[in-house]
């Protein structure tokens, strides 16, 4: 569940219709000073679990999703193996690149522009670092 302020939301374009639009709203909104809150006492049950819907030719799609978020691919290839453990399936670390490689190869349209894709990327590194030290 997710609430914006007319005005943010006016400023981040709305939300994207893509795989990513929930990673990419809220960079956005980070990219814009816009402050974004975790309210932890609401309770939501999910009717669907997240890629519930997903077939096997959607196995690519995350990898695109990273592609389209700016990451670049040392990014999408630290993600794509943390995401891969969590799921417990090692082998979408390939599928996670091969969508990388292929939304690269293929010139998709991205849902950031360079400025933000720089941003991003500055960000997802400042946030790893503090992970890790």
């Amino acid at each position: 569940l997710k609430a914006y302020i007319k005005e943010t939301f006016k400023q981040i374009g709305g939300l994207k219709p893509a795989m990513g639009w929930d990673t990419v709203d809220e960079l956005l909104c980070k990219f814009y000073n816009w402050k974004v809150v975790t309210d932890k006492s609401l309770h939501v049950k999910h009717l669907k679990p997240t890629g519930a819907n997903y077939n096997k030719t959607a196995r690519y799609k995350q990898g695109e999703a990273f592609y389209s978020l700016g990451y670049g691919f040392w990014i999408t290839a630290i993600a794509s193996a943390k995401l891969a453990m969590m799921k417990k399936k090692p082998l979408l670390f390939i599928d996670y690149i091969q969508g990388f490689w292929k939304a690269k190869s293929a010139k998709k349209p991205m849902l950031v522009n360079p400025e933000q894709a720089k941003f991003i990327r500055k960000y997802r590194l400042q946030k790893m670092k503090e992970k890790l030290f």
